[in-house]
């Protein structure tokens, strides 16, 4: 969330908006939000329903259980999807340059 706070800026420029979607509870998202000053809008899906429905709900692996895996959708206005990106641990992070290259893509 921190490097998509850090570019929200030019994601702006490109007509963008960032929205957040966090498989946990208001409390530890609170923390975060404001130790990291994200201003960018989340969601707290803390039964993990969203998350499931995506498809990227996370159970159990070597480095968390219960959570979602890190991935990035690019939806354009008409609801179109430009972009998936689904991470395989909890570092793997869409790369911005190619968020940008999808975003100047969109019609």
């Amino acid at each position: 969330m921190g490097d998509l706070q850090a570019h929200l800026s030019e994601y702006a420029d490109l007509d963008a908006a960032v929205v957040g979607i966090v498989g946990q509870w208001p409390r530890e998202v609170r923390r975060y939000v404001e130790g990291h000053h994200i201003t960018f809008p989340l969601l707290i899906d803390k039964d993990r329903q969203v998350i499931k429905s995506y498809g990227v709900y996370h159970w159990l692996g070597i480095d968390a259980y219960n959570i979602a895996r890190p991935a990035t959708f690019v939806v354009d206005k008409a609801g179109v999807i430009g972009l998936i990106y689904v991470g395989s641990h909890q570092f793997d992070l869409a790369k911005h340059e190619n968020l940008i290259e999808c975003l100047k893509r969109l019609p």
